[in-house]
């Protein structure tokens, strides 16, 4: 172990930092400013784009916008109405509004760098806005459990599942660790596949300041790595991550609204 210590130490000396914000506290409250404002951006570009579609929304020949909101919003109808059904139709505008607003803030993934400091990157790369959306939505499955199931029957699914009614405090324990990790996995499966982004056009960059800084044409090859990476992550990533969020929304409304067994 100790031979390959000098191996590895020029890479080590390229001191990778990923995930280090700009702080501002507020109140006692410590707020990572750059991901206030880029959530903010996301936001404004989601509504910018609901204002063109009411603008531009026709019952003739629809635009280039309304034409993809619509497939959009076929898609998840069909979703829903295929696992939950009819009664499931109201939580078409929450998946759709869940699915743009990840989708247009993981784009935002564009113009990060890799640096310290990201003046402008994908909010959803900071695990406090996966965690906020993840706690929304449980809360709201919830609600929704309640509505359709009745308190008692609320309750009921917690004491008298999966076992029978002699094993209540194994079944209680069984569902509150299910009912815990939803929104942990939820949030932490978005941020950490838009975090591995970012750290990989770190190691990009130290790899070839390491190895092919001293190439005639090492930072030419360094940065079509780094812009084929991105274009990955970008146009790829991005968007199958903010699918997987709003299916599995769906999916835990539709765990929450059934009533069978």
């Amino acid at each position: 172990m100790s031979d390959l210590v000098p191996f590895f130490r020029p890479l080590v000396a390229a001191n990778i930092s990923v995930g280090t914000h700009i702080t501002r506290n507020v109140f006692g409250i410590t707020m990572d400013v750059d991901t206030l404002w880029a959530t903010g951006i996301a936001l404004l570009i989601v509504l910018s784009m609901g204002y063109l579609l009411r603008r531009q929304v026709t019952s003739g020949v629809p635009g280039k916008l309304q034409v993809v909101f619509e497939a959009g919003v076929g898609a998840i109808t069909k979703q829903i109405d295929g696992s939950i059904g009819p009664r499931g139709m109201a939580i078409v505008p929450l998946a759709m509004a869940l699915f743009i607003f990840i989708l247009i803030a993981n784009f935002l993934e564009i113009f990060g760098l890799g640096s310290t400091y990201e003046l402008v990157g994908p909010p959803t790369a900071n695990v406090n806005l996966p965690a906020a959306m993840a706690i929304f939505v449980i809360v709201l499955v919830h609600i929704a459990s309640v509505r359709s199931r009745g308190f008692v029957g609320y309750v009921k699914h917690y004491l008298m599942q999966p076992f029978p009614v002699v094993l209540m405090p194994f079944n209680l324990f069984i569902n509150l660790v299910e009912e815990i990790a939803k929104p942990i996995t939820l949030a932490l499966r978005l941020f950490g596949n838009l975090f591995s982004g970012a750290l990989m056009l770190s190691l990009i960059a130290a790899l070839g300041a390491w190895k092919l800084g001293s190439v005639p044409i090492g930072d030419v090859t360094t940065f079509a790595f780094a812009i084929v990476w991105k274009l990955f992550d970008v146009f790829l990533i991005g968007p199958i991550q903010a699918f997987i969020f709003t299916l599995l929304t769906i999916l835990y409304f539709d765990t929450a609204m059934s009533t069978a067994h």
